[in-house]
């Protein structure tokens, strides 16, 4: 049977709600009737059942048995808005393990995240085992020491220190390139610099020629580490595995990265060593009004 998108007659109250919300123009308003006039364009975005108060909607093109009643009473914005304010990016593990039955419902949760034209295309890759971890780690940290030996090179100083690139990228190597003498030292203690000894490294990845791949990546990422921490799970977002994806071969053969795929996001799990009691300072937002 060919699948189809339908208007039930008799629980219809012509409200015209899934004409207003369906952004891919499936449904039209035809002599005050809403009508499914091309269901070839439909995204499968699930605005229209999601939306219909009559539930006169029937769309096979989705799984119908995902689809449930919000649970409207259990939207707290102050509890949200708490989650928010006491996240915090976790750098300090214990040896506790995440079950993965948790990490499959950090992913359940985070798969609902939206993205653009609802192309669905964040995938997971999930590692957890400490071979792996500790390999990762060692090949980022040891990227970086590359370039502090180098920068103290005759030309690695021109390269680094002798020439002015942007604001941005100028505090960055003063950041990560000055002081990597003492994170050397703490390497050397036994100190995870890199996944800080974290259990758990999800890579969001996408299409690597997608427009909105990092767009849709990131806004998962961000309601996983929100959710992760409502569980009591720490996170902390790993900017150098997603750069290094880019461009180092050998890391994208050790994480399985399919063809044609790219890293946008990398977050590692675990349950916190250290408490934090407070919420943290940050400067007041920047803000240009443009008003009619």
């Amino acid at each position: 049977m060919n699948a189809k998108i339908r208007r039930i007659e008799e629980k219809c109250n012509n409200c015209m709600q899934c004409v207003l919300d369906c952004a891919s123009g499936v449904w039209k308003n035809i002599d005050g009737i809403p009508e499914m006039t091309d269901q070839n364009l439909c995204n499968r975005c699930s605005h229209c059942v999601a939306v219909c108060p009559k539930n006169a909607i029937e769309n096979d093109f989705l799984k119908i048995e995902q689809v449930r009643r919000v649970k409207r009473k259990r939207i707290d914005p102050e509890v949200y808005k708490e989650i928010v304010l006491s996240r915090r990016s976790i750098r300090h593990y214990t040896d506790r393990p995440v079950e993965p039955e948790t990490v499959k419902d950090i992913i359940d949760v985070t798969r609902y995240s939206p993205t653009a034209s609802n192309s669905q295309h964040v995938s997971y890759i999930v590692i957890t085992d400490p071979n792996i971890l500790k390999e990762i780690s060692e090949m980022v940290f040891s990227t970086a020491a590359s370039f502090y030996k180098y920068s103290n090179t005759r030309s690695g100083k021109i390269f680094f220190k002798g020439r002015k690139y942007s604001a941005s990228i100028d505090a960055m190597l003063e950041k990560y390139i000055d002081p990597m003498a003492y994170y050397m030292e703490l390497k050397d203690s036994g100190r995870d610099l890199i996944l800080h000894n974290a259990p758990v490294l999800i890579l969001l990845h996408g299409p690597s020629m997608s427009f909105f791949g990092a767009d849709n990546a990131n806004i998962a990422a961000a309601n996983m580490t929100n959710y992760a921490h409502s569980l009591g799970l720490g996170s902390c977002y790993i900017g150098f595995v997603t750069l290094l994806s880019r461009f180092n071969k050998k890391l994208c053969r050790l994480i399985n990265l399919p063809k044609g795929r790219k890293v946008y996001a990398s977050i590692v799990l675990g349950y916190p060593e250290l408490k934090h009691p407070y919420t943290v300072s940050r400067k007041m937002p920047e803000i240009d009004w443009i008003e009619g």
